[in-house]
């Protein structure tokens, strides 16, 4: 039976030292002054520290979110492949899209594009042009291409051409 001449003790001074080792703790890890989890200055903590306590706390949170990150990626993996593979390869297309900008390898040709270039085409007709020499007519050996008067004209390789204004 408590004594009745005596005042009850006030409940701040009731706490277990647990509570106010959570409290400090609380108030470190909010400010962020404790060292990091497993790190040397936190093995050097005594046991008691709220700096430790706050630093395993941390740890806890962040392996909580790491591990809410992986459920969330394997549901996405399950429901939809092809978002789950456009998430996890988005840095690295970021990556290559920058280190293609960098090296300006856009303006190198694609092995597509070097096939392309590689099949024949079409010949190009053969065109006199003026103030050119004349050029060998394609599969009709001896005969020659001029350009006279605006027009093309084939003429034998020996035969010269009449040009106007040409004296006589």
């Amino acid at each position: 039976m408590p004594d009745p001449g005596t005042t009850p003790p006030q409940p701040a001074l009731l706490l277990p030292a647990a509570s106010i080792l959570w409290m400090q703790a609380k108030d470190a890890f909010l400010s962020g002054a404790f060292p990091a989890y497993g790190s040397v200055a936190w093995c050097s903590l005594p046991a008691d520290s709220p700096q430790r306590l706050a630093a395993a706390l941390d740890a806890a949170e962040r392996w909580r979110h790491h591990v809410a990150e992986e459920q969330r990626l394997d549901a996405l993996a399950e429901s939809d492949p092809a978002a789950w593979f456009r998430e996890m390869t988005a840095d690295a297309n970021d990556q290559a899209r920058r280190t293609l900008r960098r090296l300006r390898l856009s303006s190198v040709p694609t092995a597509d594009e070097m096939t392309t270039r590689r099949q024949p085409r079409p010949a190009r007709p053969a065109a006199a042009s003026p103030a050119w020499p004349p050029l060998a007519v394609p599969g009709r050996p001896g005969w020659w291409r001029h350009f006279l008067d605006g027009q093309q004209v084939d003429l034998p390789h020996r035969e010269a051409p009449a040009t106007e204004g040409a004296a006589a």
